[in-house]
């Protein structure tokens, strides 16, 4: 640090996301007829956990690909904004044609009793929020309550007849934003390689506002961390998305969010059949 030279002294911390503001966000975008609300449950201390849904209310009979992004640790307010930015776009009339053939879920904050008290990682019970899946399957007993929630309901997501494609973890550290692949079984197959995900994202960013997507090779993730758990559960593609500590500002964050929620557009463009 400089030396500090005045009496108060402010330091800054990600841009900042309290449940309260995402509740006015939350109202501005259910008046949208592609979106809807589900309260998966509550926090520990009462606080509605919200899983928000977009997509064309007329379902393809072909199939929808079906994109889920979530964020764990409740202090990382910039991948909460960048998860804004993905609605943000996805609710504009540029992404009408992804709305056709996508259903894309939202948790933005599945731990919202944090912000309240300043906890980064943990919730009231003093467990980190990533270290919290069970590969097994959703337990109470064993699992933090909001964690319990979120997987309860990923779970029966995964039991519909249109079950989750790609799970995005959404976290921040340093840096520009950072997304981690492990891939499922239409990457290469029914969609293109990886690789051709990497090059969309980086044709879509001008700013440079994400590092190029890499593979998680050697895999060295932990199976209770909400991107490798669903990845040996369910065996879909999961992303863990980091970084953004490095971008300073709300508007910047939400534009690296809808470089992403634009790739994945790209990436995905052909039907689920």
């Amino acid at each position: 640090f400089p030396v500090f030279r005045q009496d108060r002294v402010v330091v800054g911390h990600q841009v900042p996301m309290s449940p309260a503001r995402l509740a006015e966000l939350t109202d501005v975008w259910r008046k949208h007829a592609c979106v809807t609300i589900t309260e998966i449950g509550r926090s520990l201390e009462g606080r509605p956990i919200q899983r928000l849904t977009i997509t064309d209310p007329v379902p393809s009979p072909a199939g929808r690909w079906v994109h889920y992004f979530k964020n764990e640790h409740p202090g990382e307010h910039n991948a909460q904004w960048r998860m804004a930015g993905m609605i943000d776009w996805l609710l504009s009339e540029e992404a009408a044609a992804c709305r056709k053939h996508a259903v894309s879920h939202f948790v933005v904050m599945s731990c919202p009793d944090g912000p309240a008290h300043g906890w980064y990682r943990v919730n009231a019970e003093g467990v980190d929020q990533n270290r919290s899946y069970s590969v097994e399957g959703a337990n109470a007993e064993e699992q933090p309550h909001e964690q319990y929630l979120c997987q309860k309901d990923l779970e029966e997501l995964m039991a519909s007849p249109e079950p989750v494609t790609d799970l995005w973890t959404m976290h921040t550290w340093q840096g520009n934003v950072e997304a981690i692949v492990h891939p499922g079984p239409e990457m290469g197959t029914a969609v293109g390689p990886w690789q051709e995900l990497r090059d969309i994202i980086t044709s879509n960013d001008p700013r440079g506002l994400i590092r190029p997507l890499h593979n998680r090779v050697p895999n060295n993730a932990e199976p209770c961390m909400w991107d490798e758990g669903p990845h040996r559960q369910f065996g879909i593609t999961t992303f863990l998305c980091e970084g953004a500590g490095g971008i300073y500002t709300q508007e910047a964050n939400m534009a690296s969010g809808a470089v992403l929620m634009k790739s994945l557009g790209a990436y995905y463009r052909g039907l689920r059949c």
